[in-house]
């Protein structure tokens, strides 16, 4: 018997919704902004009809960013996606969490040509699903494949932190100044995550990096570690003002980059051991003050305030040209992953089991506080 194509795309879909009717999801939600840890809760849902436009997403992992809770109080530029989930028979109009993280394609609709079941994805861009679910159907123009190839030997939670922290690190290094071996470039938080992979990718470059962290009882330890990465020279805020630092400082000619993550007065004395016609790229602001420069800088240094957002960055990939860079970005980053020169900030992980709302529940609480001391990232079980 010979079977049309209409009638098998009929067969497809059909049992694509069979498949989907009924089977259901944790999510860690909210339904107001607010204070992540009194707005979300973790709720038990059924997912809707896939339909021909759509993937099922089967989530790997996911870690929790700074921006990811400015977005759950309200404060951050990009909003969450609110949508209908239907709980037990009640609909919420929610918004799931997190913007990062990997998951694997496990039901495509009969019009997705773009992805294929098996595939690992990472969201397109930030706020168009959220990511902090055991699964997720979701139109497949959002999301980006990440071949096999490039991926191979890693874990999910390095591709699941590789959007954000080390590509913001690759662009602050790749678009601002043209470096050559042995240029230095200087940081605030050093011992951050994109402070990190600036660590690690200039290594690899041939990129001097200067460290500033802020002071601690255990900063000697904190040194070794970042020395360990490959930084040239780490010292904490208190010692950038010691006539010993200041000295060393200033006998470099070629500081041509500054990066700022904290802002306020630390970040004003860093950016005085800027060379001359330098840079200083701000792409946070952790301190919540403001950044000034001296009008000395300015007149004879000539030093240059930019800002950076990784999230303008992709929303500019729209052309095939800029779509190419980001591939080749990631596709650089992921190799430097598999052969032991880039390693993923250290995590607090934790497992989250479809079978136990209680224990997500609680999780999920621990992890979005901002006094958690460490960078949290959940596994799906």
């Amino acid at each position: 018997m010979i079977v049309s194509s209409s009638v098998f795309r009929a067969v497809r879909r059909a049992h694509g919704l069979m498949q989907v009717r009924g089977m259901q999801a944790l999510a860690a939600v909210y339904t107001e902004t607010g204070d992540p840890q009194s707005v979300l809760r973790v709720v038990r849902h059924s997912l809707p009809p896939l339909l021909d436009t759509q993937v099922m997403v089967q989530m790997l992992a996911s870690p929790v960013n700074p921006s990811d809770l400015n977005q759950i109080e309200g404060t951050y530029p990009v909003r969450g996606t609110f949508n209908n989930i239907n709980t037990s028979g009640t609909v919420l109009q929610a918004c799931v969490g997190g913007n990062e993280g990997v998951g694997r394609v496990t039901q495509i609709g009969q019009n997705v040509h773009n992805v294929q079941v098996g595939d690992w994805v990472v969201p397109q861009r930030a706020g168009e699903f959220g990511t902090w679910c055991t699964r997720t159907i979701v139109d497949a123009q959002s999301v980006s494949v990440v071949p096999e190839k490039w991926r191979s030997g890693l874990s999910p939670l390095d591709i699941a932190c590789l959007k954000v922290n080390p590509c913001t690190a690759y662009r602050l290094l790749r678009d601002f100044a043209d470096l050559k071996k042995g240029d230095y470039v200087i940081q605030n938080g050093a011992n951050s995550g994109v402070g990190r992979a600036v660590i690690q990718l200039a290594h690899s470059w041939g990129i001097r990096t200067i460290n500033v962290v802020r002071d601690r009882p255990e900063l000697h330890e904190l040194q070794r570690e970042l020395t360990a990465l490959g930084a040239d020279i780490v010292v904490s805020d208190k010692q950038l003002t010691a006539d010993s630092v200041k000295q060393q400082l200033r006998s470099l000619n070629n500081v041509r980059l500054g990066f700022n993550c904290v802002g306020g007065r630390t970040t004003l004395q860093l950016t005085k051991y800027i060379s001359e016609g330098g840079t200083l790229v701000t792409y946070g602001g952790m301190s919540r003050q403001p950044v000034t420069m001296p009008t000395s800088l300015l007149l004879f240094k000539d030093i240059a305030a930019r800002g950076f957002w990784m999230n303008r960055w992709y929303n500019s990939c729209s052309s095939l040209a800029m779509d190419a860079e980001r591939q080749s970005m990631w596709k650089s980053i992921l190799g430097l992953m598999r052969s032991g020169q880039f390693v993923t900030q250290p995590l607090s992980v934790s497992s989250i089991d479809e079978a136990s709302e209680d224990d997500a529940q609680r999780i999920v609480h621990d992890a979005v506080s901002w006094t958690a001391g460490s960078k949290h990232a959940f596994v799906f079980a």
